[in-house]
């Protein structure tokens, strides 16, 4: 009896639901009509509107009409240009007294940064002729070049020497002289110029190297660090590097630059230069 009961009653929800679903599928069926309607009036309603362009770019003319356009502050006669230019001459002077604010501003400040560096430089390298290391060092360092220059100039001497000897050969004793001495001074003559052409060519290449890479405040703020490192802390360092102080600073600087013209190499490969 209980279970009679209960089937009825989940008859009757299912009757209502069935119903209620009915009656929505009728009302999404009315509202589709609806829509379908409307979508054929509006395309009539394009259709025709076509036809009518179609109908006015057959069977009538083009008239193109001038329009003036419209400038800023002169859209009409009776403008007041007073106020505008007013303002505009307010803001030129505005403008103008910024920048030259700006300059001066610009000149002071570099003229700051050259002033003090200029102020390290030269403490830096008085400081350098007090320090007994730092000194002794580049004494070292100077006798050590000016002692290769001496042996360079008598290693040509001797080969001019050597080669002069060829004319002592000739009977002529007049002639063999002149010609001793015209060998020695060829031989004296292309052995400076030889040295002297491949100095030169040297010091332009690190020149332009220097130019191209190393032409900025870095580089001089890496020269002034090194030298006060070199000056202030010789001591300490040559407990560390049995090395020359002049030919350490030598070779911090070639490896700064090595690495400068590398990394900018990297990026002008890349395409950032």
């Amino acid at each position: 009896m209980f279970l009679n009961e209960s089937f009825t009653v989940d008859s009757l929800k299912l009757k209502n639901e069935l119903k209620q679903t009915k009656e929505l599928l009728q009302s999404e069926k009315e509202k589709m009509k609806r829509g379908d309607n409307t979508v054929e009036k509006y395309q009539d309603k394009l259709q025709q509107a076509e036809q009518e362009k179609e109908y006015v770019l057959t069977y009538q003319k083009k008239v193109e009409i001038p329009v003036e356009k419209p400038v800023l502050y002169e859209m009409c006669q009776n403008c007041d240009h007073k106020a505008y230019q007013q303002a505009k001459e307010r803001y030129e002077h505005q403008r103008n007294g910024l920048e030259k604010e700006y300059k001066a501003k610009t000149v002071g400040f570099d003229v700051m940064i050259k002033v003090l560096w200029w102020y390290a430089i030269v403490t830096t390298i008085f400081a350098a002729m007090r320090s007994e290391i730092f000194l002794g060092d580049f004494t070292a360092f100077v006798d050590t070049i000016w002692n290769g220059i001496c042996r360079s100039g008598k290693w040509i001497v001797d080969i001019g020497n050597v080669l002069a000897q060829v004319g002592d050969r000739i009977p002529n004793e007049m002639l063999a002289i002149i010609v001793h001495w015209l060998l020695f001074i060829i031989v004296i003559i292309g052995g400076v110029g030889a040295v002297g052409v491949q100095t030169v060519i040297v010091e332009k290449k690190v020149a332009k190297v220097y130019q191209e890479n190393c032409w900025d405040v870095i580089s001089v703020g890496i020269v002034v660090i090194s030298l006060v490192m070199a000056v202030y802390f010789g001591d300490w360092i040559k407990v560390l590097v049995k090395l020359n102080l002049v030919a350490l600073l030598l070779l911090v600087q070639a490896v700064y630059v090595g690495i400068r013209a590398y990394v900018k190499g990297c990026k002008r490969a890349r395409g950032y230069y």
